[in-house]
């Protein structure tokens, strides 16, 4: 099942210039672009460092300061975008590294789904998770994201806090940009309304990288623990918690009866 996998990681690493969608994306590269001239207005309001609501030492979460959903909608959709006009996109190096993290969360899958399983990767930017889901035998998963690039054959236009999918109809939700989520109760709700009875979902959380702050985050997360904390009253139990690296990622079970 994994040979596929790794003949396409090998690909990735070594093919001068990228592979596949990869290789298309480069061509995406703007010389032209001037990031301090020529960045979206809503950039000029949310930076790494500007753009916060106040804080205190005891406050758990720090969220942006939106003054809309609609300004939350244009920041995050700018990530892409200036990726492909500053760098073409991702390096061979890059896609590499993301390919065998997913690998290593997504490999022991087929013990708890069939091939046929419905698996939603939400914010999955240009995809490299839903292909690695895809390489390993689970031909219904797809992505969804904001902005999911150029001519994307992996990711379709969605949004993470307002899922079109229908109640209970999805087979695992997984996510890494859990802190990209505008409200964090409205974002595991959603994702507990959309998944089936005792269905999964599974996160990757940050730990402490720049004390959770970043250019296009939305909200800075202190301690995966306090994350963990919300998700618990929309699931029905943990099923594992592993950490690697700047990562804690949780499987969490859904609900026998979907009451969302």
């Amino acid at each position: 099942m994994s040979l596929k996998f790794w003949l396409k990681t090998g690909l990735y690493r070594f093919m001068p210039g990228g592979y596949g969608y990869y290789r298309r994306l480069s061509r995406h590269r703007d010389p032209n672009y001037v990031f301090e001239h020529d960045l979206h207005p809503v950039r000029l309001k949310h930076s790494q460092k500007q753009g916060w609501q106040p804080a205190s030492p005891d406050d758990k979460f720090v969220f942006r300061d939106y003054s809309s959903y609609e300004e939350y909608l244009d920041h995050q959709k700018q990530k892409i975008d200036e990726i492909l006009k500053i760098r073409g996109g991702f390096s061979n190096q890059e896609v590499t590294s993301y390919r065998l993290k997913f690998f290593r969360r997504f490999k022991h899958l087929h013990r708890l789904l069939p091939r046929e399983a419905v698996i939603v990767c939400a914010g999955a930017r240009q995809g490299t998770e839903v292909e690695v889901l895809r390489d390993l035998g689970f031909g219904n998963a797809y992505g969804i994201d904001l902005n999911p690039g150029p001519e994307n054959p992996l990711v379709r236009p969605g949004d993470f806090m307002k899922m079109q999918e229908k109640s209970s109809s999805v087979d695992l939700i997984y996510c890494n940009c859990v802190d990209h989520a505008f409200n964090l109760e409205q974002f595991f709700a959603e994702h507990a309304r959309v998944i089936k009875p005792n269905g999964y979902a599974l996160y990757d959380l940050p730990v402490n990288e720049d004390d959770g702050q970043g250019a296009f985050e939305s909200v800075a997360i202190g301690r995966a623990e306090d994350v963990l904390l919300l998700m618990l009253p929309h699931f029905e139990k943990v099923v594992k918690i592993d950490s690697e690296d700047r990562w804690k990622w949780v499987l969490l079970q859904g609900k026998a009866i979907n009451d969302q």
